[in-house]
């Protein structure tokens, strides 16, 4: 029968995992279509001063696994602030005007 300590593992593995993959979805569909303008600046720079201090916690007590989920999270918050930054400024196309103008004939 598994102990608490062995349940305890399997969940601190499987948020692990959720932490490390959670942001690869918005980062593909914010690079495939861009368009960041809904994303929040300031919670994604929270995201990162956050998991920055974590990381530290993580270096000192050299939890290794969960250190590389908050290289991740930052790696992939910084590069959703950087697409922000990049086509956020972008004008839309004629083609991507129209369909907006499309959908709201509706």
């Amino acid at each position: 029968m598994p102990t608490i300590y062995d349940i305890a593992n399997f969940v601190s593995i499987l948020g692990t995992c959720c932490g490390l993959f959670s942001r690869v979805p918005q980062v593909y569909r914010t690079y495939t279509t861009k368009s960041a303008g809904d994303l929040s600046t300031n919670t994604m720079i929270i995201n990162i001063t956050a998991n920055s201090c974590f990381l530290f916690y993580t270096i000192v007590n050299e939890q290794y696994p969960i250190m590389l989920n908050c290289l991740s999270v930052i790696t992939l918050e910084g590069s959703l602030v950087y697409m922000k930054n990049k086509f956020g400024t972008m004008k839309k196309t004629s083609s991507q005007t129209d369909l907006v103008s499309m959908g709201s004939e509706n």
